[in-house]
């Protein structure tokens, strides 16, 4: 799979690395994203992330610690690791998480710059939103022994905002992130227009090409994502990588550990339209 990438002197090109295997640095990569953005038993221990370090510091690279929502034990494992990551006094150090707990302690404790991760950006990213084109078409169907002719609308300018927004229009929310001395926001590459809000002050990352769609508790042990598996820790994790074809439309999606995401290569379109992105984010395996 390859992604087109748009030459540009002010973007900012990084990579999500997996601390797990051998990391390979592509050209013009200017930042590392570790961690794990929706698995809490998959956060690396301070002993397991020396390569990396060593990595970053002989390619002149800074670092991004990403983390997913959290529960007491998680926190407790995060704040532990970010206390010896802070020793080490790393420049442009950041910690991107989707856990509200975790960013008011970031916020509190200046443990590093803290960024809010795309899980709470509360994007709309079911990829059949836009199946209907944005045209009138006609349809024939037969019902109870008759033929109907059904008209397909346009879709409306309401209802294509509605799915383009995020919490991050919402006053009340930029509010609490402002409190917690948060400016950049990570967005997923969604497959419909992105809005958002017209402040110079706040800068975006955009993570392609994979979109998660839902997390489960645990990995599931196959296609059949009704059977999660029920002893669930970093020593005994499968790393799976499953496809799932799951309709008559050979639509796929990937299972990467516990969750499920779409792919989408194409951002082209968000760059040229939202220009407070300046931050490109590749995931590992995707180019």
């Amino acid at each position: 799979m390859l992604l087109y990438m748009v030459v540009s002197s002010h973007m900012e090109y990084c990579q999500m690395v997996d601390f797990r295997q051998m990391i390979e640095i592509s050209a013009g990569c200017k930042r590392l994203y570790f961690g794990h953005e929706t698995c809490e038993q998959l956060l690396p221990a301070f002993d397991d992330i020396q390569d990396l370090l060593e990595t970053a510091e002989k390619h002149q690279l800074n670092l991004s610690f990403v983390t997913p929502f959290l529960t007491e034990r998680g926190m407790d494992k995060a704040i532990f690791f970010l206390e010896k990551l802070t020793c080490m006094k790393l420049n442009s150090f950041e910690i991107v998480s989707s856990d509200w707990g975790l960013l008011h302690y970031i916020a509190n404790n200046y443990a590093g710059t803290p960024v809010a991760g795309r899980l709470l950006t509360g994007q709309q990213v079911d990829f059949r939103l836009l199946e209907q084109k944005n045209k009138s078409t006609e349809q024939i169907v037969f019902l109870n022994g008759f033929y109907y002719r059904l008209a397909q609308k346009k879709m409306a300018p309401a209802f294509t905002e509605h799915i383009s927004s995020s919490t991050l229009l919402k006053n009340k929310t930029m509010d609490l992130f402002s409190r917690s001395g948060i400016t950049r926001f990570e967005l997923s590459n969604v497959i419909q227009p992105i809005i958002l809000p017209n402040n110079p002050v706040r800068r975006y990352s955009l993570h392609v090409p994979f979109v998660p769609l839902t997390i489960f508790r645990t990995c599931p042990e196959n296609t059949n994502f009704n059977h999660l598996k029920k002893d669930c820790n970093i020593s005994n994790c499968n790393h799976n990588r499953l496809k799932w074809q799951f309709d008559a439309k050979k639509r796929v999606l990937y299972c990467f550990d516990n969750a499920l995401y779409y792919y989408n290569p194409n951002f082209d379109d968000h760059l040229q339209q939202c220009s407070l992105i300046d931050r490109i984010v590749i995931h590992a395996g995707a180019v």
